[in-house]
């Protein structure tokens, strides 16, 4: 969890929506902060298992490889909860137009570096996705700072313990890492992801 020191710091950054992604795009082409290879794109994780079916939220995924600064490591991915926010909420960021009819939904992921390596600046999260109950892809939503309704419970510093600090993610560490994503209105998330790559079907969590 971050230090309410480190929250403070982030929030001073500035509160700016600085871009959105939609989650398909993500997961069809892996995240984008480290040197390994899935599908032919880099910065990206490996499965070695099949997607495994009927998985819930809080039961973990097949070990996954992530790989940052030319360093490979094995981490459990273990999506716990999803949190839905209000419409209202985006009103602060004063762009009415952009953001009407749509909510956040805010997803929480336990990831634990269980193999290999200390690893700087993974990101457990690039290639982490939602489906909505209608069945359409949620959209990464990128901030720079934090919303009056962002959860306390929610560290949107990878989860380091504050902003500065060396992100290194010793083997057997653990950490509840949380982002946002958007999605219409009217919808609920019915499913976490994580892209296994092009050839590959997503991992998927059903949310209850």
């Amino acid at each position: 969890m971050s230090t309410l020191r480190g929250r403070r710091n982030y929030r001073s950054l500035g509160l700016t929506a600085v871009g959105v992604i939609t989650a398909l795009a993500v997961t069809a082409c892996g995240s984008s902060d480290g040197d390994s290879d899935k599908g032919g794109k880099p910065g990206a994780s490996k499965a070695a298992d099949e997607a495994p079916k009927n998985l819930k939220l809080g039961r973990p995924g097949p070990v996954q490889e992530i790989t940052s600064y030319k360093k490979t490591g094995k981490f459990s991915i273990t999506p716990t909860k999803v949190s839905l926010g209000e419409p209202e909420d985006l009103k602060e960021l004063d762009d009415p137009k952009k953001y009407k009819d749509k909510k956040i939904a805010w997803i929480y992921v336990k990831a634990k570096h269980v193999g290999g390596p200390a690893i700087k600046e993974a990101r457990p999260m690039g290639d982490i996705g939602a489906e909505t109950d209608a069945g359409a892809p949620a959209t990464r939503f990128i901030l720079i700072g934090t919303l009056a309704s962002t959860p306390k419970d929610c560290n949107l510093l990878n989860g380091a313990k504050e902003l500065g600090s060396e992100d290194i993610w010793k083997q057997n560490e653990e950490r509840t890492v949380c982002e946002p994503y958007l999605i219409p209105a009217t919808s609920k998330v019915k499913n976490v992801t994580y892209s296994q790559g092009f050839y590959k079907e997503p991992i998927k969590w059903a949310v209850k």
